[in-house]
Parts: C-alpha cells; sequence; structure tokens
C-alpha cells in the first residue's frame, strides 16, 4: 500500500547525468501547463480578494476533479491558517482556525510542502471526520519565499497521486501571483478607506467649539467609525498639570460612570502624558505600569496616545480591546489626537470672551484652509497611491498621474499663498499678495463663476467621478457670493468623491429674476436624511462638510436643502435671492 503522505521526490545527485524526459513525458507536461495557463487566465484579472479566492478554490477542484475543498490565508502574527472560502463544504468549515499540526491545513503549514494522503482520516488531528475515508491533497501556496496561503482540494470517488499533486502545485503558483495581487489592493484599499474615515473623525472633531461636547464627540466618533471599543479622554486639569481628569469615555467605557482624577505618574495613560510618547501595550497583564479599568470592562491591550500642542500635553486618548494593536493603529489615533489638540485649544479659546474676534478668525481660515487647500490635498494623496499601479499599467497612465499631481500642488500652493496674505495685517498687504493665478478666488476673478464650475467639473471627472455641468441660465452675482457657492460647490463634489460611491454627478447654476440656484446631484448610495435649513438653524446630519456648507450659504443671505435616501442618491440645493447681502 502508498503512504499516506507523498513527499515529492528527493532531486538526483548532480554527479549522475541527467535524465532526459521523454518525448510522452514532454507532450504531458505541455499540456499540463496549457491547461493550467488557460485555466489561470478565468480568475487573472480579479482584484476583489473574496471572489478571487472563490474562483481559485473552484477551478483547482475542477481542474483535477475533485468533489470539495477549501482555501486559505496564513495569519503570521498567529501562525495559523484561516479558512476564507470553501466549496461544497460544511457551512461551519469558513472562518475556521488551524494552528500548525491540527487538519490539512495545519500539517501543510508545519510541513511547509504538499501533502497527498489516500485517506483524510489518517491525519493525527483531522477537523472534518465525515470526509475520513476521501483522498485529500494540501497544497501550499507561496509568495517571496514564505507560505500566504493554503489549497485543499478532495474526492471520496478517487485516489489523487502524483500527477494530480503536480497539476496542483502548477496551479498554485500563478494563484500565488493573483492573491498577492489582491492583497495588496485590497490593503491599499482598506488604508485609503481608513484615513477617509480619519477625516470624517477629525472633522466630527472641530464641528464644535465647546469643549465638553468637543471631547465627548470625539470619543463617540473614534468608537463608531474607526470600531475601537472601549475608549477614554482624560484631560490635564488647568489648575494641576500633573493630574489626569476622566470623565468622557466611549463605546462599552460609556457605562462607567462618575469622574476620574489620575496623576501622570500612574498607568500606561500617565505614562503616555509625562513622557509625551505613544504607549502601546499587546499584553497589559504581564505590564506592571497597567491600572485595572474600574467597574470592570478588563481588555488585553491598550494604546494611549497623548494629545500634544505644542510644548503642552492637554490630555490622552487611550483606547483598549482584545485584539493586538499595529503601528498603524498608532498611527491613526495620533493623526486624530493632533487634530484634538488644535480642537481643544480652539474651544478653550471660545470660551474666553475677550478672543471671541480671534475665534472666529481662526475658525473661517480653517474653513477656507478646508476648503481651499485640504481639498487639493486631499486629491494629492489619492492620486499618489494609484501611481505605482497606474505607472505598472503603462508609462502614458503613469505620467499623466504625475503631471497631475503638479497641477493639484500648484493649485494647493496658490492657494495656501492666499490665506498666508490674509494672515498679514491689513495695512501691510501690497500687491504681491494677490491672490495667485492658480487660486479659486483668482479663477474667479478671471473667468467668474460660470467657467469655474465648468473647470471644476472637469477636473472632479479627470480624477474620479464623471461631472456634468449645466451653468448656461446664470447671471454673475457679486464675488463674495460666487466665492461661497463655488467652495460649496467644491465641498459637495468632494463629499460625492470620498462617500457617494457614485457612477456620476450633475452640477446646475441658474438663475431667474427672484434668485440664483445652485444644485448639486449624484447617483451614489445616499443616506436616510431630508432636511431643510435657513439662517442660523443647524443641519442635524453629522459632517463638517454639511456644517460648513450650510455657514456658507447662510453668510450670502441664502438656504440649503439636502435631500437624501439609502440607495437613491443625494440632491443638494442652495438658494440665493436676489436682494441677498453679504453678511460679516
Amino acid at each position: 500500500m502508498a503512504k499516506d503522505i507523498v513527499e515529492p521526490p528527493a532531486a538526483p545527485p548532480r554527479a549522475e547525468a541527467k535524465t532526459e524526459p521523454s518525448t510522452g513525458q514532454l507532450r504531458r507536461l505541455l499540456r499540463q501547463q496549457e491547461t493550467v495557463r488557460s485555466v489561470v487566465e478565468t480568475f487573472s484579472g480579479e482584484l476583489e480578494l473574496k471572489p478571487l479566492l472563490e474562483s481559485i478554490l473552484r477551478n483547482a477542484c475542477e481542474l483535477i476533479g475533485a468533489e470539495h475543498g477549501t482555501i486559505g490565508l496564513v495569519d503570521p502574527a498567529r501562525d495559523l491558517v484561516r479558512t476564507a472560502a470553501g466549496y461544497r463544504m460544511p457551512d461551519a468549515e469558513l472562518g475556521a482556525e488551524m494552528p500548525r499540526g491540527v487538519g490539512l491545513a495545519g500539517v501543510v503549514l508545519e510541513r511547509g510542502e504538499p501533502v497527498v494522503l489516500e485517506r483524510y482520516g489518517s491525519l493525527p488531528n483531522p477537523t472534518q471526520p465525515g470526509f475520513a475515508d476521501h483522498s485529500v491533497i494540501g497544497m501550499p501556496i507561496e509568495w517571496s519565499g514564505r507560505m500566504i496561503g493554503f489549497l485543499g482540494v478532495g474526492a471520496g470517488t478517487k485516489r489523487f497521486g502524483p500527477d494530480e499533486a503536480e497539476l496542483l502545485r502548477l496551479f498554485a503558483r500563478p494563484a500565488a501571483i493573483a492573491i498577492a495581487n489582491a492583497q495588496r489592493y485590497e490593503d491599499e484599499r482598506q488604508r485609503g478607506d481608513r484615513m477617509a474615515l480619519v477625516a470624517r473623525v477629525a472633522r466630527l472633531v472641530t464641528a464644535d467649539l465647546r469643549l465638553d461636547e468637543l471631547i465627548q464627540r470625539a470619543a463617540d466618533a473614534i468608537h463608531e467609525l474607526l470600531g475601537f471599543p472601549n475608549l477614554a479622554i482624560p484631560l490635564i486639569d488647568p489648575e494641576q498639570p500633573n493630574t489626569l481628569v476622566l470623565t468622557v469615555k466611549g463605546g462599552n467605557y460609556k457605562e462607567i460612570p462618575g469622574e476620574y482624577r489620575i496623576p501622570i505618574t500612574q498607568g500606561l495613560m500617565g505614562e503616555a502624558a509625562r513622557t509625551r510618547q505613544t504607549v502601546l501595550v499587546n499584553d497589559v497583564a504581564g505590564d506592571a505600569r497597567y491600572l485595572p479599568t474600574p467597574s470592570g470592562c478588563p481588555a488585553c491591550a491598550e494604546l494611549a496616545v497623548p494629545i500634544v500642542l505644542g510644548e503642552r500635553v492637554l490630555g490622552v486618548i487611550n483606547v483598549e480591546r482584545d485584539d493586538p494593536f499595529c503601528e498603524e493603529d498608532a498611527v491613526i489615533v495620533g493623526i486624530i489626537a493632533d487634530q484634538l489638540a488644535v480642537a481643544i485649544e480652539n474651544a478653550r479659546l471660545f470660551a474666553s470672551a475677550q478672543r471671541v474676534a480671534v475665534l472666529e478668525e481662526r475658525q473661517r481660515l480653517a474653513r477656507e484652509l478646508h476648503d481651499a487647500v485640504t481639498q487639493h490635498l486631499s486629491s494629492i494623496a489619492l492620486i499618489a497611491q494609484t501611481l505605482e499601479p497606474a505607472y505598472a499599467r503603462g508609462m502614458e497612465e503613469g505620467e499623466g498621474r504625475a503631471r497631475r499631481l503638479v497641477e493639484l500642488s500648484q493649485v494647493a500652493l496658490d492657494e495656501m499663498r492666499v490665506l498666508l496674505a490674509e494672515l498679514r495685517p491689513r495695512g501691510r498687504r501690497t500687491a504681491e499678495h494677490q491672490a495667485p493665478a492658480g487660486s479659486a478666488r483668482s479663477r474667479l476673478r478671471h473667468h467668474g463663476l460660470a467657467e469655474a464650475l465648468v473647470r471644476l467639473a472637469a477636473e472632479v471627472s479627470s480624477d474620479a467621478v464623471p461631472v456634468t455641468a449645466d451653468v448656461a441660465r446664470y447671471r454673475p452675482r457679486p464675488l463674495a457670493q460666487e466665492e461661497a457657492l463655488y467652495r460649496i460647490a467644491q465641498e459637495g463634489l468632494s463629499n460625492v468623491v470620498k462617500h457617494a460611491h457614485a457612477s456620476q454627478a450633475r452640477l446646475e447654476l441658474a438663475s431667474d429674476g427672484r434668485s440664483t440656484t445652485l444644485t448639486l446631484t449624484d447617483n451614489g448610495v445616499g443616506f436616510t436624511a431630508s432636511v431643510e435649513q435657513t439662517g442660523e438653524h443647524a443641519i442635524s446630519m453629522g459632517g463638517l462638510g454639511l456644517l460648513t456648507m450650510r455657514e456658507r450659504a447662510t453668510a450670502i443671505g441664502g438656504t440649503i436643502r439636502v435631500d437624501s435616501s439609502t440607495g437613491g442618491g443625494t440632491i443638494i440645493e442652495v438658494v440665493v435671492p436676489a436682494e441677498a447681502e453679504v453678511r460679516t
């Protein structure tokens, strides 16, 4: 009887003469390679990881006549294989985890080489006893010298041998390339999605100037948008700078009542505040600095990031969970801490009556910076992430993306120069501080609002989403009103690109004897809302973008209406009466 576990034949000693393959062997090898090549073509263009894995598994089973199978991915941090897709397998198999030596996947992970069994039940630790009498093949999927996945197939009506194992080994090579590409694509997409969420959290954080509400908004946003289950945001007591005061909690910790005062000489939060350094501990039970959470909610890992503004520590963002943290988590929370530091400072300035005028100017500059510079920087970041794959697809596409990066960088620089010029005392502004040619203000002065919106639509169409612009019925308004309408359209299109998942959008600008109307529509995923706001009433939906658009509409005496429904797209309409005046 053949062995249960079949190992690849050893290579012949170098001293022996090479045995030339026969014509029949060569023909069989060529047929195998051609068969594998034709099968690989069916999934080689797929970049979504889940459908790719399902396609690889299904094709592998069909290739060698297997009746069932699984495909899993290696989790190097935990040293196990996790099933990602199954073909004619029990439902419980999906998501199953096999450490070394457990199941067929665990044996392949342990040995690092193909395994062929006449009886699956002969494994030391089988996980599917119903397949005990089935013949199976376990194949490692390797990339860059390491095992990244596992492919296991089986059948109860046939016995697999070296020929099927060799065919599956040939198949696993291009499958590894496809999986590595899909994982890289998914990592980049997840990174982009997460950074978009970070930007959204930061914008929500800076949308309020009342300190208590601001910190609670930050805690809720970090929990809801970034998925951290337990968090606390203690602040340094201004009267006792060596003490953290914890009143604001998020996630599960909101159930813990009361205020807590913690010396910065104690705990991981105190360590972060005292050293002004991020503290990341993935096994708090083994760290002497760890202070157990009052009233329960224990966790295994803790990440404490100081909130620092200049030379001052204002507080700490502390998040805890059972799963380990990574450096990317620390970076993300650090970005929010930086935004929160500015927001806290603004809130405290706002609380001081003698600084109200200064705070209003800071808010205006922050809004201008968001609309005039951050939007362009966001586009630059998104395009930069696509440079490498663009060059991989072709030099012409890559160079086009690179040219667009240069253009956006110049526009962002021009907008920043406008803001820097506005920071100068009025008496010291000179002709050299006129709006640079690439800024939105210069575009409006030279071309007017209608042409500026046409150009904006073309730029967004080139970078992300097709946008049409209908501006034929517009009649010019004062420059201040045109600038506000342009910024509203710019923010609205930015939201379409980042959040709507739309395939098209439309800008319409029209005037009649009574008013001017700006309308932006998209066919994206939408959200549940229907609201019309005028004057100083706040838009009830969350997000700084809608708040900024409302502020701009109000400032020019207009109204804004937002209609949206889940799956039904979004309509944003701004109406400015003919007699409206700009409010200062």
